[in-house]
């Protein structure tokens, strides 16, 4: 590849990220062994998000695929795992792998058996030798195996054992399982769940990832002992007003007419706002910046957001999670959306994977572009108990 396969930048995130968000994401997912190169665990670990570290496991892997499985599944037995626990086995660069898929592989892994995604094959089979044709292969019978591949901990672990005590590197854990007599289904697989293997991958890769929007977003762990979570929502409007400049979500837009307002008139960050502050529990935007008080005049918004961060945490609650949307039609959100959220990251103080921002019209209908701008935000915070 000419670098790091894992670290390769997809969409805004680490290759290896998109799996392992994935993952986090399956219904029932409890914890996650995170195989990495001997040494490198410091630099993985400094990647994951907070609410992930305690449902994940660093370990060092092997010098090859049946070690560095076992190795995971290791560190699965000492998290707690029991041996009758469905184990999914991904790797890492393959980043379009989805939660719905994931979620399939794992619900065919039941009564004893595996449970491997495959796709058919497209193209025409030839069996060569020395650069000439033999013969052509029948491809009905034949697919392409893909990963996560499940199974039980407690028989994934015979496998390899089995094979790893005779010298016997398989290709993957369903040839392992096959080999001591395992029966392994097959599930339906996803085209775009491609390997990047070689350079060319990477820009194929980044335009499948591309085409699906927003990365997904694994939510808290429900399970988490201590840890307490809430959601809260947030609603605002604000009418144009000529002669003052447009904020939008943090962001300048010039040659657009303002929004009318107290402070600045930014829909988009008073929407965040209630949000936040509706999910810490202290009150409203209108009780923390009283429209009658000169202080917050004019004021940037921003500064706003600031402010209720230092009282959100001074509560202590930590913010998770936001999704913001602005109904307007100007002007157009999605040339500056990466932009946006990476704003209001910055602003809350969360990584930009756990921000979603989006534009939406009503055709015409309604208050949101005839008249003004309006924004619905939703808030998630956590905070131990």
């Amino acid at each position: 590849m000419g670098a790091d396969k894992l670290w390769i930048e997809a969409v805004g995130r680490a290759t290896w990220r998109w799996s392992l968000d994935s993952l986090l994401a399956v219904p029932g997912m409890t914890l996650v062994a995170v195989v990495v190169p001997a040494g490198a665990d410091a630099r993985f670990r400094a990647a994951l998000a907070p609410d992930q570290a305690d449902r994940c496991r660093l370990v060092d892997g092997g010098a090859s695929r049946a070690d560095s499985v076992r190795a995971g599944l290791e560190a699965l037995t000492a998290g707690g795992l029991p041996a009758a626990s469905i184990v999914l086995v991904h790797d890492a660069a393959r980043p379009a792998a989805g939660t719905a898929l994931m979620t399939r592989v794992a619900d065919a892994a039941d009564g004893g058996a595996g449970a491997v995604p495959v796709v058919p094959v497209a193209d025409s089979l030839k069996r060569v030798s020395e650069g000439m044709v033999e013969s052509s292969v029948v491809r009905e019978a034949l697919v392409v195996a893909q990963t996560p591949q499940a199974a039980s901990l407690g028989i994934l672990r015979a496998a390899l054992d089995a094979a790893m005590s005779t010298g016997w590197d398989p290709p993957d854990e369903g040839a392992a399982l096959s080999a001591i007599g395992v029966p392994v289904r097959t599930v339906t697989g996803d085209p775009a769940n491609l390997k990047v293997t070689e350079p060319a991958d990477a820009a194929v890769m980044q335009a499948i990832l591309r085409g699906r929007g927003m990365p997904p977003e694994p939510p808290p762990h429900p399970s988490v002992p201590g840890q307490q979570v809430r959601a809260g929502v947030g609603v605002d409007a604000h009418r144009w007003e000529a002669g003052r400049p447009l904020h939008l979500g943090g962001l300048d837009f010039p040659d657009e007419p303002g929004l009318a307002g107290h402070s600045d008139g930014d829909a988009a960050l008073h929407a965040v706002i209630d949000a936040l502050l509706g999910a810490a529990g202290l009150g409203d935007i209108g009780t923390l910046f009283p429209p009658e008080d000169d202080a917050w005049r004019d004021a940037d918004s921003a500064d706003l957001l600031r402010e209720t961060m230092t009282r959100i945490r001074a509560a202590g609650w930590e913010p998770v999670s936001l999704d913001l949307a602005v109904g307007a039609e100007r002007p157009a959100i999605a040339p500056r959306r990466e932009e946006m959220t990476d704003r209001l990251a910055v602003l809350v103080g969360v990584p930009a994977r756990a921000v979603s921002v989006r534009g939406t019209t009503t055709d015409g209908l309604g208050f949101p572009g005839a008249e003004g701008v309006a924004a619905w935000a939703v808030a998630l915070v956590a905070r131990p108990v």
